[in-house]
C-alpha cells in the first residue's frame, strides 16, 4: 500500500515539475513572437480592422 501512495506521489510530482518546466518563464523574452506583416504590427491594429 505504502508503496502505491508513493508511486502515486512522486508521479504528481514529476507531472507538476514537467508542467513549471514547459511553462515559458525559463525562454524569457525571445518566446514571445509579435506578428508583422507588410503594415506592421498586426496585435496594434485589432482595434482598426477586425480580425475574425
Amino acid at each position: 500500500m505504502n508503496t502505491i501512495l508513493v508511486l502515486l506521489v512522486l508521479s504528481a510530482v514529476t507531472a507538476l515539475l514537467v508542467t513549471y518546466a514547459r511553462h515559458d518563464r525559463f525562454a524569457g523574452p525571445a518566446s514571445t513572437s509579435h506578428p508583422l506583416d507588410e503594415l506592421g504590427p498586426i496585435e496594434e491594429r485589432f482595434h482598426l480592422v477586425p480580425r475574425g
